[in-house]
């Protein structure tokens, strides 16, 4: 079964709501128009009628009330009867048009409310007194005591009616007719504002899934009048910039592991060969076991990067939160790096507010922290350059700085510097090494242990990376060796 699109539901769904509501309303308004004519004729009869009763309630003689009831007759195009108590007929217009003969009495089953005392209207032919349907209206006439002595009959053909409701509900149809037509065409309008921009981003969620991220979706759609389309337009081109870079991030990290693994894995190979075809002297294997020795390390600290990633992305890394002096980790990391320090010929400012500083939080883990840190202040400062790195203390937190010169971090880069596999742009960079998984890692660990990272920097002078810790409570301090 084919299924329709979003257009032609909407369309439909609005015509159809449009088609009731416009029946309903038709009908309501025809029951009121029929209501309405029946008022006026009954409000036209009446002054007419209510004229004849004053004239003969002020004893005006007999010949003056024919002459009365035929000038009023002829003058509204009607019949008029005016009956006695019992309901015999003692004057009746002359009109020809709706009876054959003069009726010498009224049959008592229409007269009786009158003779009561009774305004009385209705539509019929009377029992037979009229060749065509007439709408009648009766009053009783009063003596002198207030008794009733008599009525007045006054009939009007029902087509003169029916004209006024037929005029009527012709201008209903007119209306009802160009109202449909705005209608229809405000609903066309409305279900392509809404389906045609839905369309669009369906399409380019379809190229989408083919692998195309470079697909956005048109500016039309993001500038609809509907406020959700127009979110949701937005919402994915985001999505897909952000995917589109993180597809690029991906494959330079791919790239650049490849190239991490191939240059170790080469190494070794090359050297074992050579040891095992004897093309490395037996004196020299020692030599260059070492070397293959460090390119093994090389390789399994790659891999346990790589494990450490899929820890933090399943929430199975697991925190051994101990107190230990921080400062101490610093000047251990430091001394690490103690070469790569002095090749650039870097000053290291070490600014602590204490000789011992102590935190509660997983040692091993803050100690990556400070390692990736530090490694990356090394490598991006220039030479000759500086680095700061302070501990103080805030509240109950530790905040620990690292600051370096060089060529800093620009604003651009600082909303990607923490994303997984990210980079720095090789061309402007002084280092072109790693994975872009360091600061990604030290990230990660932070949000384990609750707490942040942020980047202070200004492209071409420095960068500063903070973050804090929890203090260790002091009763706990003192239990420490």
């Amino acid at each position: 079964m084919k299924k329709r699109g979003m257009f032609s539901k909407i369309l439909g769904i609005n015509i159809v709501s449009m088609m009731i509501s416009i029946i309903i309303m038709g009908s309501t308004l025809t029951v009121l128009m029929t209501n309405y004519v029946s008022r006026y004729s009954e409000n036209y009869l009446y002054k007419n009628v209510e004229t004849v009763i004053d004239m003969i309630e002020g004893n005006l003689p007999m010949d003056s009330v024919y002459s009365l009831v035929n000038g009023v007759s002829k003058a509204s195009g009607s019949y008029i009867v005016v009956y006695d108590k019992s309901s015999k007929v003692i004057v009746a217009s002359e009109t020809e048009r709706f009876v054959n003969k003069t009726p010498v009495y009224i049959n008592s089953e229409y007269t009786k409310n009158t003779l009561a005392g009774q305004k009385s209207s209705g539509i019929g032919n009377m029992g037979g007194l009229f060749s065509v349907t007439m709408f009648t209206l009766q009053m009783p006439i009063k003596g002198a005591n207030n008794e009733v002595i008599g009525g007045v009959s006054m009939s009007r053909p029902i087509p003169e009616h029916q004209r006024m409701q037929y005029e009527l509900f012709k201008i209903l149809i007119i209306a009802m007719s160009g109202l449909s037509v705005v209608a229809i065409v405000l609903s066309y309008l409305l279900a392509r504002s809404i389906s045609v921009p839905i369309k669009k981003i369906s399409d380019s969620t379809k190229e989408f899934a083919k692998g195309n991220f470079a697909v956005r979706v048109e500016e039309s759609a993001e500038n609809s009048t509907v406020a959700e389309i127009s979110e949701l337009a937005e919402a994915f081109n985001h999505m897909a910039q952000e995917l589109e870079k993180a597809e690029e991030i991906k494959s330079t990290f791919i790239s650049d592991v490849s190239h991490e693994l191939r240059t170790p894995m080469t190494t070794i190979g090359g050297f074992v060969s050579g040891m095992l075809d004897g093309t490395i002297p037996e004196d020299r294997q020692k030599e260059y076991l070492k070397i293959v020795y460090g390119e093994i390390n090389r390789l399994s600290r790659l891999v346990n990067t790589f494990l450490d990633i899929t820890r933090l992305q399943s929430d199975k890394l697991t925190l051994n939160m101990t107190n230990f002096d921080i400062n101490e980790v610093i000047r251990i990391v430091v001394i690490g790096l103690e070469n790569k320090i002095e090749e650039k010929n870097i000053d290291v400012v070490l600014s602590l507010e204490t000789e011992k500083c102590y935190v509660n939080a997983d040692k091993d883990s803050i100690t990556r922290v400070l390692t990736n840190l530090i490694d990356n202040a090394v490598k991006f400062t220039n030479e000759n350059g500086n680095i700061t790195i302070s501990v103080s203390q805030k509240g109950h937190e530790i905040i620990t700085s690292v600051k370096n010169t060089g060529c800093g971090i620009s604003e651009e880069q600082s909303s990607m510097i923490f994303k997984r596999f990210y980079k720095v742009d090789k061309s402007r960079s002084i280092n072109k090494e790693g994975t872009g998984i360091g600061l990604y890692l030290v990230k990660n660990i932070l949000q384990a242990h609750g707490k942040d990272i942020s980047l202070n920097s200004v492209e071409g002078e420095y960068a500063e990376f903070v973050f804090p810790l929890n203090k260790a409570k002091q009763s706990q301090i003192k239990n420490i060796n």
